[in-house]
């Protein structure tokens, strides 16, 4: 009787108990993998699992995912798995990627067929935005390596417009040597991103979608991305001016 009462007691406190740390890497830039983490961590949380988290470079991040070097990635498209078919998504929403339009004036834009008109700087490396600017044949396209260069290049009038990430724009505003910038109202391109476990971790999916689902249903999820973008457009509004137009 007494081995019984011990292995129920065994049985209910291994319930209890958080499941083993997953590894999970973000590619996103060490500033906007603070917005990931947060949302992770509270996921996490919930769902009772030890998070190891990690900030490497974008396809690093995802080569150890589907390798299983990495238990999984923190953000990726919905479809990613058809190309890195180790990858099983988590299937709720935890960032999205949102492309906008910077530049030095107002631009006469109504929608994306209008970059015929301009010269376009993309960074390279971010194969959404270097697709979506390519499908609407610009004058010119530039690539630069990261996002200070492309911002450089267009202070400096070798190109019309930057699109970037809105986010990344944000971050990095502290390095602008313009006065204004102006961002265009509209976003062109929003992706959702979700989580991906390599499928050596499928049985963990179901805790973590329920959390994150339960995130967004009581409206931590918004609570959170609210509190870092708001701050970013607030920090640095009296070195740069970024007026929103339609």
């Amino acid at each position: 009787m007494k081995a019984i009462l011990l292995v129920t007691s065994i049985f209910f406190l291994s319930l209890s108990l958080p499941a083993k740390a997953l590894t999970i890497s973000s590619g996103f830039s060490e500033k906007e993998s603070v917005l990931v983490y947060s949302v992770l961590s509270e996921m996490f949380k919930r769902a009772n699992i030890e998070l190891d988290y990690q900030v490497l470079p974008n396809q690093r991040s995802l080569l150890n995912a589907n390798n299983g070097v990495s238990d999984g990635d923190a953000t990726r498209i919905w479809n990613i798995d058809k190309m890195y078919p180790n990858l099983i998504r988590v299937p709720v929403q935890v960032h999205s990627l949102d492309l906008v339009l910077i530049s030095n004036k107002k631009l006469n834009f109504k929608d994306l067929s209008d970059l015929k008109n301009y010269n376009v700087g993309v960074i390279r490396g971010m194969k959404i935005a270097e697709k979506t600017v390519a499908k609407h044949s610009p004058k010119s396209v530039t690539a630069g390596t990261n996002h200070d260069q492309i911002m450089m290049m267009l202070e400096s009038g070798r190109i019309d417009v930057v699109v970037a990430a809105k986010i990344e724009f944000y971050l990095n505003l502290e390095n602008s040597k313009s006065d204004t910038l102006y961002l265009h109202k509209k976003t062109i391109l929003s992706l959702p991103l979700y989580p991906q476990l390599h499928k050596k971790n499928k049985a963990y999916i179901a805790k973590l979608r329920d959390a994150l689902q339960s995130m967004h249903d009581d409206g931590t999820y918004k609570e959170i991305q609210n509190m870092f973008l708001n701050g970013l457009e607030s920090r640095h509004k009296d070195k740069v001016k970024v007026t929103i137009y339609d």
